[in-house]
């Protein structure tokens, strides 16, 4: 192998694990619906989750094709690289988003979801909304 070759070989290796690296520190979004409408509203639960700790908790609700998107963010706590989670949302902002995503969820007829606003006290956010199962 040539010396120029190789030189080619060494930067285009370093350039694809740097980029590897880049993409790993991204942050990783997942999304999962939770109950929908007769008319095909929606309620999507949507976490992200941080590279180095920490992460979001959002609550979206759309209309038919995901149209007319309201979103409700409830916990923020990325962590800003020295390993604290510091909570970004108060507990005051949760409540108010829960009782406004309450109203969308009314608004748009998206029934079996029951609210917990009290969870927004709690260090973990998880529960503040639960979804009945459905009837068999």
């Amino acid at each position: 192998m040539t010396a120029k070759r190789s030189l080619q070989l060494r930067a285009f290796l370093l350039l694809a694990l740097s980029a590897g690296s880049a993409l790993a520190m991204g942050v990783r979004t997942s999304q999962r619906p939770l109950a929908r409408a007769a008319d095909g509203a929606a309620l999507v639960e949507v976490r992200e989750d941080g590279p180095e700790g920490g992460g979001a908790l959002h609550y979206r609700v759309e209309g038919k094709g995901g149209a007319g998107a309201a979103d409700f963010l409830v916990s923020s706590n990325f962590s800003p690289g020295d390993g604290s989670r510091p909570q970004q949302v108060s507990a005051a902002a949760c409540e108010q988003r829960i009782a406004a995503l309450g109203a969308e969820l009314a608004r748009r007829k998206i029934p079996g979801v029951t609210l917990h606003p009290s969870r927004c006290k709690a260090e973990s956010r998880d529960g503040l909304v639960v979804v009945a199962s459905p009837a068999r």
